[in-house]
């Protein structure tokens, strides 16, 4: 007889080291994964509709015996096997098929058995599937946890990722592959045990019935379909109590009650501890209005005790090892992420356990008494992976180590830092929207990686694959290095510094914008910045004095392993400020007569290298001029221009005079001011023909008045016959054609007859 696992010893309890350290112990006792079988149905082949079990468990002899009944129905025509999960040290009885015995079970892998149907059964079609089974449930091959309290047996089971075959007859994935979870199913369980215990399950609990030789059988039931995994029973002698969790109105959802039951092994029972637990009240008030209502309502929630080093969020019923506040608001966020909404595959896993670890943070930010976001920054900072594990993917490519599905770094916590990120670059009323879609699509069934980036693209409304790339498919996370120089231009501070990446240099580039904080004698100022490349240059204003010092992230958005100063390294030129600024509009009177852009340096440069563009094509001439001492270029137009919209192109590459750089002249929009000053951090532009600035000039209320006295009369025909003798000026061009011709003056004639301002 192998002994039973002790309690796993962690300096902070959390389910995280609970889970990984189960899953190291068990590899070390021998379990390997399986080799995948290829002659069984496929797992879309059958729809699990309801499962039945009937169990005993024998502590003294660690032995198991049991009944499932498998409702399910065929999803194909001509099903004629069906595969089921059950440890090679169960032994199947006769199996019943629509009550009709069927030949024995064959093996199909380690793990699996498959049976013949009585006949082919056709899409739509309810079969009924009885399998007896009985033997031992080996510590170290066991989805069973045996130990003992003050003398009495606590017998509890474990099923995840791949071991509900181990105590029951189940449809469940291969063990070591990815599998799938979608198939949920309803439950109910009936336990046989001494009558000194309690046994517990998933659901509601139906009936406690008293047998003969100090027996009792318990029955439990679940309505809310659930993954396979997911499925419990525990027994032990607990102290059991109960409160109604009385929650108040949402905005979609009216008030509701339901129960909190609690199982606390009877020797631990004091009230401290019992405090503890009944934290999941408040912890309900926070969450609800985050994540909407607790998706269990007509069942309630439980907690139980059990003898594990974490927490397992077995559905409405989470078991914990401990007392502990994180575990306890973990195993919560689960029932939403996990249980309600489940990762459709062990290497969507971080979708279970990065949401249920955020949800610890969220904990921080909104329980009572919070300081808020600066609770939020601190429970980030301390939930960092450690350096030196950090160089894996979130995505677990690798479901043969079941280790590494429950890696705390990346499972865990670097999970939860890759919502974290989503959340800062996104904004708090998008993300939250993310999950409200999430579970709206996804609620009673299971998805993966890639469905929630389509949910996070649809609601951000850009694409997400740079971010998904990066940080959930991706391994590593930056280090930075960076240096500043200020420097003034026209009476205005300015400050270029640099962004360098010095992590592993097979990591990746991580493109997250970054806030930088320069530190002025005026204040802090603050600047998004997006760098693309190992080393990024950037040129930002520090307001009306020069900065001292700058900051990355100093709210903690992004994860990230420390910034080291350095010497300033010399940047590109970028345009820092232009007249008029990007997106200005002006009336058809007041539109402007010149464009000046202003240099962070002085630059080689010509008229030849810029366009104006009238609409969506047409050339504006002007004239180019250059002031070294102020560093701007101006293009100065012949006369004023009609309404329409107005674009300059780079065309050409102005080159710094001192450096030979060439302008980083990239826009992310030409009508933002925001915009500018140019540059995505790299000399050079993207594309040629870059628009740098974009401008408006509109009719106005009184286009016909052309020297702005709010009266057409014979001053303004003075004017307009000079536009109009002229022709190819926009001077008068009322109907933004781009001339002055026959068709404006028809347009001034019957403003000047009506003597009205139009």
């Amino acid at each position: 007889m192998l002994r039973a696992i002790e309690p796993v010893d962690c300096s902070v309890p959390d389910e995280a080291c609970g889970k990984a350290a189960l899953m190291k112990y068990l590899f070390r006792a021998g379990r390997a994964p399986a080799a995948p079988f290829q002659d069984r149905d496929a797992h879309h082949d059958t729809d699990v509709v309801h499962n039945s079990l009937t169990i005993e468990v024998f502590p003294s002899t660690q032995s198991v015996e049991g009944v499932s009944v498998i409702t399910l129905q065929s999803r194909v025509d001509g099903l004629t096997e069906f595969t089921f999960s059950l440890a090679p040290a169960l032994t199947p009885g006769q199996i019943l098929v629509n009550g009709v015995a069927v030949l024995s079970p064959v093996s199909a892998g380690a793990q699996t058995r498959t049976v013949t149907l009585d006949r082919p059964y056709n899409t739509g079609e309810t079969v009924t599937i009885t399998i007896p089974f009985s033997g031992p449930a080996l510590q170290g091959q066991s989805g069973i946890l045996w130990s003992t309290q003050d003398g009495q047996p606590v017998v509890s089971s474990f099923s995840e990722p791949f071991d509900a075959g181990t105590w029951w007859a189940c449809k469940d994935g291969d063990r070591g592959l990815p599998g799938d979870n979608s198939d949920k199913a309803t439950w109910d369980l009936t336990i046989t045990h001494d009558a000194g215990l309690t046994a517990i399950s998933n659901g509601r609990l139906v009936s406690q019935t008293p047998i003969a030789g100090g027996k009792t059988v318990t029955r439990w039931e679940s309505d809310y379909p659930m993954a396979t995994y997911l499925g419990c029973f525990s027994l032990a002698k607990y102290n059991n109590w109960s409160l109604t969790y009385q929650g108040a109105a949402l905005p979609t959802t009216g008030p509701v009650a339901f129960p909190l039951r609690f199982f606390i092994y009877s020797a631990f029972d004091t009230p401290a501890r019992r405090a503890a637990w009944e934290l999941v009240v408040p912890m309900l008030d926070a969450m609800r209005p985050l994540y909407g209502e607790y998706p269990f309502v007509n069942e309630g929630y439980g907690i139980y005790q059990f003898p594990f080093g974490g927490g397992m969020e077995h559905q409405t019923m989470s078991g914990q090892g401990n007392y502990a506040e994180q575990v306890t608001i973990h195993e919560l966020g689960h029932q939403w992420w996990g249980d309600n909404v489940t990762c459709r595959t062990w290497s969507d896993i971080w979708l279970n356990e990065g949401f249920a670890t955020y949800t610890e943070a969220l904990w921080a930010e909104h329980k009572p008494g919070s300081t808020g976001a600066t609770a939020l920054q601190n429970y980030m900072i301390g939930t960092k992976p450690a350096a030196e594990n950090v160089g894996g993917s979130v995505y677990c490519f690798d479901t043969s180590d079941e280790a590494r599905i429950f890696s705390r770094d990346l499972t865990y916590r670097k999970a939860a830092w890759v919502l974290h990120m989503l959340r800062g670059i996104v904004g708090d009323q998008k993300f939250f929207g993310i999950l409200a879609t999430w579970r709206s699509e996804f609620q009673g069934s299971a998805a993966t990686t890639d469905d929630f980036r389509s949910v996070c693209e649809q609601v951000y409304g850009q694409s997400l694959g740079w971010f998904f790339n990066q940080w959930v498919f991706g391994i590593g996370a930056p280090t930075y290095a960076k240096g500043l120089q200020t420097f003034s231009v026209n009476g205005k501070y300015w400050t270029r510094f640099h962004v360098r990446q010095t992590q592993d240099s097979a990591w990746p580039v991580f493109t997250n914008p970054l806030l930088v904080r320069l530190s002025t004698g005026a204040g802090p100022v603050d600047h998004i910045v997006k760098p693309i490349a190992r080393t990024s240059f950037f040129v930002r204003s520090s307001g009306v004095s020069p900065a001292s010092d700058l900051f990355f992230d100093p709210n903690s958005w992004v994860l990230n392993y420390g910034v080291a100063g350095e010497a300033p390294l010399q940047g590109p030129p970028v345009i820092l400020e232009s007249a008029p600024m990007p997106g200005a509009s002006f009336e058809f009177g007041a539109s402007p007569l010149q464009i000046t852009l202003e240099f962070s340096e002085n630059v080689a440069t010509d008229g030849s290298q810029f366009v104006v563009r009238r609409g969506p094509g047409s050339p504006v001439p002007f004239t180019f001029s250059y002031s070294a001492a102020l560093q701007t270029a101006t293009l100065a137009f012949e006369s004023a221009l009609s309404p329409s919209t107005y674009t300059i192109e780079l065309v050409g590459t102005p080159t710094a005079i001192a450096t030979g750089q060439e302008l980083d002249g990239d826009v992310f929009d030409p009508e933002s001011p925001k915009s500018l000053p140019t540059g995505d951090g790299q000399a050079g532009t993207t594309i040629e023909g870059v628009k740098i600035l974009r401008f408006f000039v509109i009719p106005g209320a009184c286009p016909c008045d052309l020297n702005g006295d709010s009266m057409v009369d014979d001053s303004d025909f003075v004017v307009f016959a000079a536009a109009y003798n002229a022709l190819l000026t926009m001077a008068a061009d009322f109907n933004g054609d781009g001339l002055t011709d026959d068709a404006d003056f028809v347009i001034f004639a019957h403003a000047y007859d009506q003597l009205l301002c139009l």
